[in-house]
């Protein structure tokens, strides 16, 4: 249910978990003429869509800095149990507050913006009033003289707080982030971002390609998630990875958006830059680096010096191996080492189709058709192969005078492009 002040024709709607419990003794305490109005299976907590907003002379609500409401949820859950009918709930329960706010951030990033927008209204629709619960007392102050209530302010300050939690989970730097990424639009519309660090320079990209700003922080958090299995290994076994080299993920997957996304090769090779800067030692992204180098400077020499970076840190790092298979036959005219390395990064990692394919081609463009045939077969005979692996079989097929089986594989392509 809502408070509807009857005296001023204000309704006040009761956000959870921003003080709606203080709000509501306080309503009593100050002899307010009010009313409960709404659905009450809703208990406290009804819509701002459950209302007429042109039958109220002021509307108000209270938002909170996600950083705390996100923890008072858990904690709340914690204590009173958790119900599944609400979404949070549902897909995110756990007894590990961990787990909880990577569970939250991402199967239901931004979900505390849409709390939010449910009461306060979209940004351009928004209530008259929109308080703190940081600033609850002087905020619900504010709320009742616009509403044009006469009241005791010295009763706004007598008693503590009623329906806190006694659990306080610890907060790593690690999860505020995640969270601050998610509900990162939530947070810069009600002032919460001030004085929030920006690692990855999200706001500075996000100015840069706004129509993207979205899926640049879905990427953010989809960078931080792929990375949660070996992170918590090598933190089980006191090897917890530095937080520069988090951040330098972020700025490499940006770099790549940049790059192949926008077409923006200046602005990817600063971010590129600024990844290596934090982690001076990351072969994917000194290898990526490298393509960048390689594709958009010319520069050759320059272009194997960071791979070579990459495979000193990790010798068997099989996309470093793929690309630098690639250069060496293409750019440094050294067949006979390019297959050395295109052997070795297959063996490092035998699931590359695009290195498999790639090196079925180099060995065919070398008179070594039946070679390159044996190499790809496996893939291509499997169900479900996709076209690129069938027309390439059929290809390599043809210059071997098959064309029978070429043609078969053909068709094979042609199905797998229309399923697609």
């Amino acid at each position: 249910m809502a408070l509807h002040l009857t005296g001023s024709n204000a309704l006040l709607l009761l956000t959870p978990k921003t003080g709606s419990t203080w709000i509501r003794r306080k309503v009593k305490e100050l002899g307010l003429a009010f009313t409960e109005v709404g659905d009450p299976a809703m208990r406290e907590h009804d819509l701002l869509a459950d209302f007429d907003r042109s039958r109220y002379g002021v509307i108000g609500a209270f938002v909170r800095d996600p950083l705390e409401w996100y923890r008072s949820y858990w904690s709340y859950r914690m204590e009173k149990g958790w119900r599944p009918q609400y979404p949070l709930d549902e897909h995110c329960e756990s007894d590990d507050f961990e787990t909880f706010v990577r569970r939250a951030v991402t199967t239901l990033p931004g979900a505390l913006g849409n709390i939010y927008t449910s009461y306060v209204g979209a940004p351009d629709e928004e209530v008259d009033f929109v308080g703190r619960q940081e600033n609850l007392q002087e905020d619900f102050a504010r709320f009742l003289e616009l509403a044009g209530e006469k009241f005791d302010r010295s009763v706004l300050a007598e008693g503590s707080r009623i329906n806190a939690t006694t659990i306080r989970p610890d907060y790593s730097e690690e999860l505020k982030e995640l969270i601050t990424l998610s509900e990162w639009d939530t947070m810069r519309r009600f002032g919460y971002l001030a004085g929030r660090p920006d690692p990855i320079a999200l706001a500075e990209i996000q100015e840069r390609y706004p129509q993207d700003a979205n899926d640049l922080r879905l990427l953010s958090l989809w960078t931080e998630k792929i990375h949660w299995a070996p992170d918590d290994k090598k933190r089980a076994a006191g090897r917890p990875v530095p937080a520069d080299t988090r951040y330098a993920r972020v700025h490499s997957n940006f770099a790549l958006f940049a790059e192949h996304k926008k077409q923006d090769p200046e602005y990817a090779g600063g971010r590129f830059r600024e990844a290596l800067r934090l982690d001076p030692a990351h072969p994917r992204t000194l290898c990526n680096y490298a393509l960048h180098v390689w594709q958009h400077e010319n520069d050759t020499d320059r272009t194997r010096q960071l791979m070579l970076r990459a495979l000193a840190v990790r010798p068997n790092h099989p996309y470093t191996l793929g690309k630098l298979a690639r250069l060496t036959a293409q750019r440094n005219g050294d067949p006979e080492l390019a297959e050395v390395f295109y052997r070795q990064s297959l063996a490092a990692n035998e699931g590359q189709l695009d290195v498999r394919i790639e090196f079925a081609n180099f060995l065919a463009g070398r008179g070594r058709t039946a070679e390159a045939l044996v190499l790809l077969r496996p893939q291509a005979e499997r169900a479900g192969a996709d076209r690129l692996t069938l027309l390439t079989h059929a290809s390599l097929l043809a210059r071997a005078g098959r064309l029978e089986e070429a043609r078969d594989f053909q068709r094979r392509a042609a199905g797998a492009a229309a399923a697609a």
